[in-house]
């Protein structure tokens, strides 16, 4: 997954609206950190939701056989957080 400059500066105004006022201009290499770490936080994310729809019960069967229970699961990990 990779995010554009301005969904960068949006998820981080997002997370911290203190972080940058609406005027504050971030260099090439502050973005380029941020694009990095967007795409790593959303690399972890997509692991573990595979991770989770790849589950299996004890007894070997899967925890998910269908497309609707694995989105469930994943939305189920994403209220969790």
């Amino acid at each position: 997954m990779k995010f554009t400059p301005e969904q960068v500066i949006e998820m981080a105004r997002e997370a911290d609206p203190e972080c940058f006022y609406p005027d504050e201009k971030l260099f090439d290499d502050e973005v380029a950190f941020l694009e990095r770490l967007c795409a790593l936080a959303a690399d972890r994310a997509l692991e573990a939701a595979a991770v989770e729809c790849g589950a299996k019960h004890a007894n070997g069967n899967r925890k998910y056989t269908h497309a609707d229970e694995c989105i469930d699961a994943i939305r189920a990990m994403k209220e969790q957080q």
